[in-house]
């Protein structure tokens, strides 16, 4: 079921399969999403939303969507008319790909010359079957029905059926045809006279007995008993056996592969070491950090500093040939320096959300080892207090808050390996590319 809002400003109920393309629906916390939408507000000032994907992907991580910053505004009036929307949305044809979309939001408040366009990718987009965390949210619909995701990725179950259960098939066919053979050679040793097919059958009828019925009763029956003291074995406590069809090919098992982190583990993420050019650092060096870089935060406003007095110590303004020729001299920085520029990437380089629930300020985030960097960054008093879609605060060891314009964000991607952010420190105007991601993609930005 929808809740379908209609230009008079009334909410109706309808099904799923009443649903069509160009409604806008409201979903509350605990409701499966019936169809794909695109995300137009969010109940949260900041408009981002995060959802819970595990019946779409398996995956249990929270993952983060944004609301378009267009609609955002509109319905955060609170007399807003549905009916004043004068809006279209471009995208794509129906497709399998549950990690892509891309689309056009446009639309024309008073007149087609005063247009707004706005480009739309995963994070603006609400698939079908997955469901929100809190507050509630307003969608458009763009695919129903068998168009939807989650319809295009439907497979055929298989039936799961182990090498025990298709060696007793393989045996009961041999058996089977054993039988039909002696009952034949039989009745030719008897002479083939009148009705001998009576004769025949009755043999097979006699011989029945060769192919044992309890055997596959016992099976079954051994399979349940198994799958029962699975559930109840004190030494692999918490396991369940949520199939009795094949509990005996844990026996026969020779490898056992994973696809990443997380599978066979709580996907629990900490930050153990931080490893620089000059030297390194873990839990025990922690106490020198927060030292160092609140130094550094009262000797300079915001990152980057002593490489912008590098570039202003010749007279004018800085142009790109000198910017060249310092980057090709490799200036050496002050170790301190550095570090408090790493420490505020790791701060600022992430999708990570702060939300207050319970009175406990939590993180939330499409993937752990996000918090983890964050939380290590808390720990050296560079705390993040607030995120929305265009900037973000952070509060430095000092107890300032200094403030970031976000301009562009480039999610992480398995292509590409690596996330980047560009931000505006806004008190000092210096812009700053900061980029993460695995060693293969970020050793070749470095050298």
């Amino acid at each position: 079921m929808g809740s379908v809002l209609k230009p008079e400003g009334r909410k109706i109920q309808k099904p799923s399969s009443e649903l069509r393309v160009g409604d806008i629906i409201e979903i509350h916390p605990g409701q499966r999403i019936p169809s794909d939408l695109v995300l137009l507000y969010s109940s949260e000032e900041n408009g981002c939303i995060f959802i819970k994907t595990d019946q779409l992907d398996g995956e249990t991580d929270w993952k983060l969507r944004r609301a378009i910053r267009y609609t955002q505004k509109f319905f955060s009036n609170p007399h807003f008319n549905i009916a004043q929307l004068n809006a279209l949305i471009n995208y794509q044809p129906p497709s399998e790909n549950i990690y892509h979309f891309e689309g056009v939001f446009e639309a024309h408040p008073d007149s087609p010359a005063d247009k707004v366009a706005e480009p739309l990718f995963l994070e603006n987009t609400l698939w079908a079957n997955t469901a929100i965390t809190s507050g509630y949210v307003y969608g458009a619909v763009i695919y129903t029905g068998r168009e939807t995701r989650i319809s295009k990725n439907a497979r055929e179950p298989r039936s799961k059926i182990g090498k025990l259960e298709m060696e007793l098939n393989l045996i009961t066919k041999l058996l089977f045809g054993f039988m039909l053979v002696l009952s034949l050679v039989i009745v030719a040793l008897n002479g083939f006279y009148a009705f001998w097919y009576l004769q025949y059958f009755r043999y097979i009828l006699l011989m029945s007995s060769i192919i044992p019925i309890s055997l596959r009763v016992n099976l079954d029956f051994a399979k349940a008993v198994a799958s029962y003291k699975i559930g109840k074995d004190t030494q692999i406590p918490g396991t369940i056996a949520r199939n009795s069809t094949i509990p005996e090919e844990l026996g026969r098992i020779s490898y056992l592969l994973t696809d990443k982190t997380g599978t066979l583990t709580k996907n629990e993420m900490y930050f153990k070491k931080l490893v620089m050019e000059y030297t390194q650092y873990d839990e025990e060096n922690l106490g020198y950090i927060i030292k160092a870089v609140t130094k550094q935060c009262e000797k300079s406003d915001g990152p980057m500093k002593d490489v912008e007095d590098k570039y202003l110590e010749t007279k004018g303004p800085v142009n790109i040939d000198q910017m060249k020729k310092t980057s090709s001299s490799k200036m050496r920085r002050e170790k301190d320096a550095v570090l408090r520029d790493l420490i505020t990437a790791v701060s600022v380089c992430h999708n990570v959300t702060p939300l207050i629930e319970n009175g406990q300020r939590i993180f939330h985030a499409s993937s752990p080892d996000e918090i983890a960097l964050v939380k290590f960054a808390q720990d050296c008093k560079m705390k993040l207090l607030e995120r929305s879609n265009d900037s973000m605060k952070i509060e430095t060891p000092t107890g300032k808050i200094e403030t970031y314009s976000i301009l562009a964000n480039f999610p992480f991607s398995s292509e590409t390996k690596r996330m980047g952010i560009l931000v505006r420190h806004d008190a000092s105007k210096r812009i700053v590319f900061f980029l993460k991601g695995a060693d293969s993609a970020i050793q070749p930005k470095v050298i």
